[in-house]
């Protein structure tokens, strides 16, 4: 999954007069999600994206209302929809992203996964942590207003990923909630004060009990679950003996290049994740 395909448009997100037009044009686009999931249709499942000329009744129903850019200078906007029932559509179902996201183009992925974050970031910062008081939305939903008049902005979680290596053969893992047969690289966040780098020696000795070397960046990818980037490396195992931290890792493998390529009995994550592009990129070598 790579990061979202719209022009962000941040010039535009103290506009207020362009925020209010854009809530009336017809062309423009809408997102809506409900408790996390993402309106789909047909199969494979594909984002439902409506306009405001289609479905006004979701945009005066949203309880939140976010500017996500322009999409060829058509505006975008997240609609988070509230109730404990699903809401009423003309056409359409409401699925969890981790359900219909490997179905989907990249592109499409990306974007709702940009808007499910920024929902997710909305109702978790609707009272000030400082005071306990109602915060306001601002600034086309990239912004949240204290009484005091602070601000709070959406912030991104760092996390290494880590494919380690000896050879012709890699490291893969998996955690207890992982579905059944998915092995994995490596993952953990990184602590205050601490390198990327530094982080993925420490989080290889602490999931797996291993030392590695070596240690190099292949790519991000934003991970918006809730609100996570996810920096991917790959590095050389120098001790190979396997020490689990059980409550992190359920069980870890060697596996060769030709097993990679081919699996059997297991299978790596899907393609919009990062995982799926360090594994395959490393064993297609």
């Amino acid at each position: 999954m790579r990061g979202d395909p719209l022009d962000r448009a941040a010039h535009r997100r103290r506009d207020d007069d362009f925020l209010e037009r854009v809530r009336t044009e017809p062309a423009t686009k809408l997102i809506p999600l409900w408790r996390g999931r993402v309106l789909v249709h047909g199969r494979p499942a594909a984002p439902l994206i409506p306009t405001v000329g289609e479905a006004p009744e979701l945009l005066d129903a949203a309880e939140e209302v976010v500017f996500l850019g322009l999409d060829a200078g058509v505006a975008v906007l997240m609609l988070d929809l509230p109730g404990a029932d699903e809401p009423d559509v003309d056409e359409g179902t409401f699925l969890d992203l981790f359900v219909a996201g490997p179905q989907m183009r990249p592109d499409d992925v990306a974007l709702l996964a940009y808007a499910r974050g920024m929902a997710h970031w909305h109702r978790s910062h609707r009272y000030d942590p400082k005071t306990g008081a109602p915060t306001a939305s601002a600034e086309g939903g990239f912004a949240r207003v204290a009484e005091d008049g602070r601000k709070l902005f959406p912030r991104t979680d760092p996390a290494v990923m880590v494919l380690v290596t000896d050879g012709d053969r890699c490291l893969l893992a998996r955690q207890p909630g992982f579905p059944p047969g998915m092995y994995s690289a490596l993952a953990g966040f990184v602590e205050p004060g601490e390198s990327l780098e530094e982080c993925v020696v420490r989080e290889t000795k602490e999931e797996v009990g291993l030392d590695v070397t070596d240690v190099t960046y292949v790519e991000s990818q934003p991970w918006p679950f809730p609100r996570s980037l996810m920096i991917g490396f790959i590095a050389r195992a120098t001790s190979f003996d396997l020490v689990l931290e059980e409550e992190e890792i359920e069980e870890a493998r060697w596996v060769e290049r030709p097993q990679v390529l081919k699996p059997e009995g297991f299978f790596i994550p899907p393609p919009f994740s990062l995982a799926h592009h360090l594994i395959r990129g490393w064993a297609n070598r």
